[in-house]
């Protein structure tokens, strides 16, 4: 089973940006993520410098501010720098489940022309809401075109985390990509045992402090454990 580990690149210009980039290929990364909602006054020029960058695949996300993240601009506009971004060759781009079904349709279809991924997530910073409202939250961004559910919620406790797990072997039987994450402490076991049970992929940080959610390992220290479990 492949494991992929996926590193936030979070930095607020566009050649710090690149530096971390390099940084993640170095240390080991598969996959690195683009927070371009971290990046002030972002346009089609930035964009385009970050995607062909450091050979390395990359997840484009410009999270708005109803989800945690911190793009305060027009829907329009973050759509179009997402277009953006699948002309330059990114590799996949995530979108909220919350974003308006007629701005996902046309992610879609750029996905589908580029040959690109999308990934379509829900995010839950109160709870982990029960396995069968998960499954059939998963089912919904399915339906609504996604290659990739993204499930990342808050753990408060170990049937928190049996839930998430529970969800990602479900879809794994059904032959189905996705990526199953806990939010904070504890979730920190999700982060391990989810891809050794077929999430397409988790998330580490660069280095500490550099956490694009609390209970993220690093780099270095996801990789070793992995290492050490897959023998």
């Amino acid at each position: 089973m492949t494991t992929r580990v996926c590193v936030p690149i979070m930095e607020a210009n566009v050649e710090d940006a690149n530096r971390a980039i390099r940084s993640a290929k170095e240390g080991g990364a598969d996959i690195v993520e683009l927070r371009l909602d971290y990046i002030p006054d972002l346009d089609d020029g930035k964009v385009g410098d970050l995607v062909d960058s450091v050979e390395i695949p990359k997840i484009i996300t410009i999270r708005p501010e109803r989800e945690g993240g911190f793009w305060r601009g027009e829907e329009k506009d973050r759509v179009d720098l997402f277009l953006t971004a699948l002309s330059f060759g990114a590799e996949y781009v995530d979108v909220e489940v919350s974003t308006d079904v007629g701005w996902r349709y046309e992610i879609s279809k750029a996905c589908k022309s580029s040959g690109s991924k999308m990934i379509i997530s829900y995010h839950n910073f109160e709870k982990t809401p029960p396995k069968e409202e998960l499954i059939d939250i998963c089912k919904n961004e399915y339906a609504a075109g996604a290659l990739i559910a993204k499930i990342a919620t808050t753990v408060a406790s170990i049937d928190d985390v049996s839930n998430i797990l529970s969800v990602v072997d479900y879809f794994r039987r059904k032959e189905r990509e996705i990526i199953g994450i806990g939010m904070g402490r504890l979730g920190r076991i999700t982060r391990i045992m989810g891809p050794l049970l077929g999430s397409y992929l988790t998330y580490a940080s660069l280095e500490k402090g550099k956490e694009s959610a609390e209970g993220q390992l690093t780099l270095e220290e996801t990789k070793t454990v992995l290492q050490i479990l897959q023998g």
